[in-house]
């Protein structure tokens, strides 16, 4: 083999990562000699981007896709989802390929090889069947050595038998276990679903993160359970790639799909009462996703993928409204909160005039006399609204995941019963400097992305 793949990124990963390929050849030495990779969509030869570099001093290569995958992955608009939803836009399957290219002298022309041997054609040598990227991001300090540390959020496991399980917080958000939620407001939880390897089991197991069932508890003031629902992960609710549940995972892996490996949740009380009436006197509800069991059964183990996620029941404080939002967090899926003191709307309007004369001396004659003949003329006009939402006070763990709002370039507010971009101006913080019970307190400018239409 002519090419040779000495280092390559962990998957699943984040597209905003250096995702790094080492790569070297028994060809470095031809004239002209040059790596070549393509960039293409896991099952397609349609090559994305073609990429060449010339040997470093070490006679190896050393890519960064990153840069270049994030412009192929987009955002999911799944708020007002009613349960599941599969991802098409937020994480893909990538194959990146390595070949060489070189000549027979310094003045030849120059021949495409796949990086096996001697044989001509397109790159055809990878270090994996697929990558998986999200379009998500890692800081640097949270890598491990080069990759996005996905133990902490994908935790594979024998899908058949009813062995313990771990439990452990895989949801793709950095939020507070327990968060409020008022009764109009939508939400989702997104997470890795499936396995990474196409692996399948043998007739026994397959090593996968399989969100099987998720369930909802509701209780009243005074903690007694007052309604339960229980929902599998099937195609007929919105997920993938069961068609009932009574089929475990290895029965249906190689079903699975690049968007069947990043799934998404509607746990907000607007996206369950789509699918049943919830009843009004909750207060608080906890929300747990399970594994299956194993064999055909349909039931699903006693151990939870998630720590127990409570939402508790938030009533508007003094008829105020509020402000909603929804924002691309760091594993480039949503996050939700609420400022739910007053919210306060000014205009702005920029404009732009000129002076023409009183006299029309384009007119024919005679000139008309016109007492109604502008003289300051108003010809661009435009309003643009700006809004002040304030939280209440919030506690340390909630106030610093708040600033992933701050620093997402994609944000909507919710409105009624619709989200609309927004883009966030300015944030303020005000400390509560009590050495036990530090309270922090927001106020944020923001604009609708799409601002009103000026009257001419």
């Amino acid at each position: 083999m002519a090419i040779l793949i000495q280092q390559s990124p962990t998957t699943p990963n984040m597209a905003n990562n250096t995702l790094v390929f080492s790569v070297t050849s028994s060809q470095v030495t031809q004239s002209q000699f040059q790596f070549v990779a393509d960039l293409t969509y896991s099952g397609s030869n349609t090559v994305l981007q073609r990429v060449k570099q010339q040997p470093n001093p070490n006679a190896r290569a050393v890519f960064d896709f990153g840069s270049i995958i994030n412009n192929y992955l987009g955002e999911d608009e799944v708020w007002k989802i009613p349960l599941f939803a599969t991802s098409s836009n937020a994480a893909k399957r990538f194959n990146i390929r390595f070949g060489e290219q070189y000549g027979t002298s310094v003045s030849s022309s120059v021949t495409l090889y796949t990086g096996n041997a001697n044989i001509t054609g397109s790159p055809a040598v990878s270090a994996s069947n697929y990558i998986y990227i999200a379009n998500g991001l890692v800081d640097p300090n949270d890598k491990v050595n080069w990759n996005f540390n996905s133990s902490s959020y994908y935790v594979p496991r024998t899908t058949a038998g009813s062995g313990s399980v771990t439990q452990a917080n895989v949801a793709l958000t950095n939020a507070p276990l327990t968060k409020s939620i008022q009764t109009s407001e939508y939400e989702t939880i997104a997470f890795f679903n499936g396995n990474f390897d196409n692996a399948t089991g043998s007739g026994i197991s397959a090593n996968a993160q399989d969100m099987f069932m998720a369930q909802w508890f509701f209780y009243d003031s005074t903690g007694s359970l007052i309604q339960s629902i229980n929902q599998a992960n099937t195609t007929a609710n919105g997920g993938f790639p069961r068609t009932t549940s009574f089929q475990d995972f290895f029965n249906i892996s190689s079903s699975q799909t690049s968007g069947s490996q990043l799934m998404y949740l509607g746990v907000g009380v607007a996206n369950l009462e789509q699918i049943t009436n919830i009843s009004s006197s909750w207060s608080y509800y906890d929300l747990y996703i399970y594994p299956p069991l194993g064999g055909l059964s349909g039931a699903w183990n006693t151990g939870s993928w998630f720590v127990q996620r409570r939402y508790e029941k938030q009533d508007a404080y003094c008829s105020y409204p509020g402000a909603r939002f929804a924002w691309k967090n760091e594993f480039g899926v949503w996050d939700y909160f609420t400022f739910t003191l007053q919210v306060d709307k000014a205009f702005t309007i920029e404009r732009s005039t000129y002076e023409q004369s009183f006299v029309p001396f384009g007119d024919n004659t005679p000139v008309t006399y016109n007492e109604q003949r502008r003289g300051t003329v108003n010809y661009y006009n435009k309003p643009i609204q700006t809004q002040v939402a304030n939280t209440d006070w919030l506690d340390q763990d909630t106030a610093d995941w708040l600033k992933e709002l701050f620093f997402s370039a994609n944000v909507y507010y919710q409105d009624g019963d619709d989200f609309y971009p927004a883009v966030i101006t300015s944030a303020d913080v005000t400390e509560k400097t009590n050495p036990r019970t530090p309270l922090f307190q927001y106020t944020i400018q923001f604009q609708v992305a799409n601002q009103i239409n000026p009257r001419i």
